[in-house]
């Protein structure tokens, strides 16, 4: 798997546009957008990561949305990873992001 830097920045735009718009009178699911590229930004910061630090990375672990099981994941290899603080205080929540956001027509964050 290839990620960038841009990738991932481009994610947190995207929230970030979302997020105006919903500021700006937008329709109130427009937030579940942004919660959801807030979520594809964390797992992909945790994943570049994975994939600089560490040589043979099991790709079993890797292909998940859940943000718990990186982190676990990222931990136990002690390969120096950071993972920001809010994400770790959050990442059950966050997980919840990923499919919440675009399927269930009950989630609103």
């Amino acid at each position: 798997m290839t990620l960038s830097i841009g990738i991932i920045t481009a994610d947190l735009i995207a929230a970030e546009h979302a997020i105006d718009e919903y500021d700006n009178g937008g329709i109130k699911d427009i937030k579940n957008i942004a919660a959801y590229h807030l979520q594809q930004a964390a797992e992909k910061l945790i994943k570049i990561q994975i994939y600089a630090l560490v040589n043979n990375a099991e790709n079993s672990k890797l292909y998940t949305h859940n943000i718990e099981k990186l982190v676990v994941y990222a931990d136990s290899l002690k390969a120096g990873i950071q993972i920001p603080q809010y994400i770790r205080d959050r990442r059950l929540e966050i997980t919840e992001w990923e499919a919440g956001s675009r399927y269930d027509l009950g989630f609103s964050i």
